[in-house]
């Protein structure tokens, strides 16, 4: 009897050990052939990025062409987002042990399906396939791109950018190429003969804080543009009033003269919300009026109303926020500066759930990334992110929207997070938001900045005052100043706590 058992112990533990070692092999081979499929996805991203690059250096005027060069840019951009969150996952587990849990916000999520047992992911079960579908679209886009690459070389190279451009992304305009080749062709197209009175409007439609007038100011500087109109105007909400227009020879309104050039102005109308029919008329009128040194023959308007689609004689350009795929891949190239993401995987997996919780804010990724590139320490950006999801659910939660939304459209007070060396029992808000001229940044004495407040480098010594929330390194090299004020803590029920379950996580709102 014992000899039977003993016997069927022995089968049973050898049996056991066979099938342990044959899984084991097997998740050997898994891997490999994981890690060979990113190292593919690799190569041809960087292949796809090789190609957008050559383009974007090219003065490409054609409509076909620019679309296939926004289409093959965005999925670069979709390409990465997949790469570095398949990748990053690796390090979520790892990340998690050195700084606790991650932000229910975060676009990882989705690759856990139980953190009591780490090795049982999504990967295993769909992401193969994930990979396999994004490896083989990428490859068939780049076999389809062998046409479009003969005809880029066969276009001019663009005047060189000043060398600043090149080292530092957050230097140049992100995302808004292909709309800015559209207003171009807009502007150079003849201006019908016999229709001298009749004026070309391009309206250019967007919420606030979306880029409208940083893409106009690139536009109003290409060299394309200020070669062909004699005078570029510009008329703010100040200027217009009730229609009647300040005169052309005032010279604070003038963006650029040309006396080379004797054909046409451009006016850029910059309005807030909306415009009436009446002021609009009077406006047409007044820049037909023959008061300028050329004839205006276009121009553009932008609003953040839908209203002023009427009054183009083209179709209304619309301008939103960037997809998630593109704001992470400038988020995480102005956090990371000049250190390698591929190097600091930890860092990168917060830095991608930081990225979720700004919601595509672009005034939240110039102010959380510079305060991230200050001190690349996973600690330091980790108590960041819960900062942020903490204010980020009490705004929600207070006042039905995102920050994002409100502090866009200018909106009563926006609720942010105090460094914990002051918070106490306050809360932190803002409101009154203006902007001016970084020129003339140094008269408004504005010494705080939100940097400081946020990462608890100056305590303020009032309960109200003034902050220079980001200061734009591009044109038109506008200054954001906010005002904030510390006010009592408003009692909110905190969020229960996620359970460790199978099922995926819930979204936090």
């Amino acid at each position: 009897m014992m000899d039977t058992f003993f016997s069927a112990v022995l089968g049973d533990l050898l049996s056991r050990s066979i099938s342990f070692m044959i899984d084991r092999y097997k998740q050997q081979q898994q891997s490999v052939e994981e890690e060979s499929r990113l190292q593919q996805l690799q190569r041809v991203l960087l292949r796809i990025e090789a190609i957008v690059e050559e383009a974007d250096g090219r003065l490409i005027t054609n409509r076909a062409m620019l679309q296939q060069l926004g289409m093959l840019r965005e999925m670069m951009y979709r390409g990465y987002y997949f790469l570095d969150g398949f990748r990053y996952r690796i390090a979520q587990p790892h990340a998690q042990d050195e700084v606790g849990d991650l932000s229910p916000f975060s676009p990882l999520k989705r690759f856990c399906i139980s953190t009591r047992d780490r090795k049982t992911t999504i990967s295993e079960i769909l992401e193969k396939k994930e990979l396999q579908e994004m490896l083989g679209r990428l490859k068939t886009v780049v076999s389809d791109m062998q046409e479009f690459v003969v005809l880029v070389s066969g276009y001019p190279r663009m005047k060189r950018q000043p060398y600043c451009s090149y080292l530092l992304l957050e230097n140049c305009m992100f995302g808004r190429q292909i709309e800015k080749e559209r207003i171009i062709n807009f502007l150079l197209a003849p201006h019908p003969l016999g229709n001298e009175e009749d004026i070309d409007v391009l309206p250019i439609i967007g919420p606030g804080r979306v880029g409208k007038s940083t893409l106009v100011e690139h536009v109003c500087r290409d060299e394309r543009v200020r070669e062909y109109f004699s005078t570029t105007v510009f008329y703010g909400p100040d200027s217009i009033g009730d229609g009647d227009l300040a005169p052309l020879t005032d010279t604070g309104a003038i963006k650029h003269r040309n006396p080379a050039s004797s054909k046409q102005s451009l006016a850029i109308i910059e309005l807030v919300d909306e415009m009436d029919d009446e002021t609009w008329r009077r406006i047409l009128q007044s820049l037909r009026s023959g008061d300028h040194v050329a004839p205006v023959s276009k121009i553009i308007i932008t609003s953040r109303s839908n209203k002023i689609a009427t009054f183009g004689t083209t179709k209304a350009l619309h301008l939103g926020f960037l997809p998630k795929e593109d704001f992470w891949y400038f988020f995480k190239t102005v956090a990371f500066g000049s250190t390698n993401p591929e190097e600091e995987p930890k860092l990168a997996s917060i830095c991608m759930e930081i990225a979720a919780v700004l919601n595509g804010s672009f005034m939240g990724l110039n102010i959380v990334a510079s305060i991230l590139n200050s001190n690349l320490s996973a600690q330091f950006w980790y108590s960041l992110l819960k900062r942020l999801k903490f204010f980020t659910y009490r705004h929600i939660h207070l006042l039905g929207e995102h920050p994002r939304d409100l502090y866009n459209a200018n909106s009563g007070r926006t609720y942010i997070w105090m460094h914990e060396n002051y918070c106490g029992d306050s809360d932190l808000v803002t409101y009154n938001y203006y902007q001016v001229n970084s020129a003339r940044l140094n008269g408004l004495q504005t010494v705080l900045t939100s940097r400081d407040i946020l990462t608890g480098t100056v305590k303020p010594q009032a309960a109200k005052y003034e902050v220079l929330e980001w200061q734009s390194s591009i044109p038109p090299y506008i200054s954001y100043i906010t005002q904030y004020e510390i006010l009592a803590q408003q009692k909110l029920m905190l969020p229960p706590k996620r359970k460790r379950s199978g099922a995926l996580s819930e979204e936090l709102v």
